[in-house]
């Protein structure tokens, strides 16, 4: 009896991990997970004398903190060495996820280009963690990142027009690659921005772009659960739905926007959790989960500034 109840604790555990997936809701995720954690860059502390990067800070809650400004900053070097922090990770993981999705010696050619990009992002990635970036000089470090980012969203452009004609027959979706070479273009034109002195946020612009972002992660999360999760399937689902209809007619607030990326955030934690520790299904690698979650994080921080 008691080897029973100890096999049927983890099914149990698991249920109800769907139920409230399924369910939504901010109750989703406590304060450990979604509080405030917030440390400066490089889990320095805000009193550490050797921090380098002032009035940046990091939020918590999966494999990977997220980088972000401090509330209110609108420093352009701040802004400039968070969004390098956040983009060039997040360009390196697109560029893993294409080498995991690209098999086999058919597709040796296209799979190096992605190795390549992977380095190339990585390494970007350690210069601005060791970089002391200033008003004289976070200009030349933001071009020498949209000097890599340009490459690349050509990459991706050619290899979803490939994929889209059937020569290229990889496991990545074409709207996969469209999806990260927006994220690569909005990344670019941000930095440009930042290099003017200028850091504002405009609501309309962010809403258009993090609604199609947001829906497009919950058709990717729905098309790469395994069949048996229906019911969580058919949440993604739904959730798509929602952002793309706010796509289409963004709101003249930016209220039910913020909402929907806080339910989304809720949704993304849980199931992070759940797909690392095995309790839900699908082919989805723990380090994509952690990957949009992190977005979904970056989104809600952009649409709080946003005017």
């Amino acid at each position: 009896m008691n080897s029973q109840k100890t096999q049927d604790a983890p099914s149990r555990e698991g249920i109800t991990r769907r139920k409230v997936l399924i369910a939504g809701g901010s109750t989703l995720v406590g304060a450990t997970l979604l509080g405030s954690v917030f440390e400066t860059a490089l889990g320095q502390t805000k009193d550490s004398p050797n921090m380098q990067h002032r009035g940046i800070t990091s939020k918590d809650g999966g494999m990977k903190p997220t980088f972000l400004p401090e509330a209110g900053s609108t420093d352009a070097v701040a802004h400039s060495v968070a969004d390098n922090l956040f983009w060039n990770e997040q360009m390196m993981e697109h560029a893993k996820f294409f080498v995991m999705l690209m098999p086999g010696p058919e597709l040796a050619g296209p799979r190096r280009q992605a190795e390549q990009f992977q380095q190339n992002f990585a390494g970007q990635l350690e210069k601005v963690r060791a970089a002391s970036l200033d008003q004289g000089n976070y200009k030349n470090f933001n071009r020498s990142t949209i000097e890599l980012v340009k490459p690349y969203a050509d990459f991706k452009h050619k290899m979803r027009d490939e994929q889209a004609a059937g020569r290229l027959q990889s496991l990545v979706w074409a709207t996969f690659f469209e999806h990260t070479a927006r994220e690569a273009e909005r990344f670019a034109k941000r930095l440009d921005q930042f290099s003017r002195g200028d850091t504002s946020i405009n609501m309309e612009e962010a809403a258009e772009f993090w609604t199609i972002i947001m829906g497009e992660h919950a058709d990717f999360i729905a098309h790469l659960l395994d069949p048996e999760e229906n019911a969580l399937i058919q949440k993604a689902m739904q959730t798509s739905q929602g952002f793309r209809q706010m796509h289409k007619n963004v709101p003249s607030s930016k209220g039910p926007v913020e909402k929907a990326v806080d339910d989304i955030i809720d949704f993304k934690t849980a199931a992070e959790k759940g797909i690392r520790t095995g309790k839900i299904r699908s082919i989805i690698h723990p380090t994509l989960a952690d990957h949009v979650r992190r977005e979904a994080l970056k989104a809600a921080d952009e649409l709080r500034r946003a005017a």
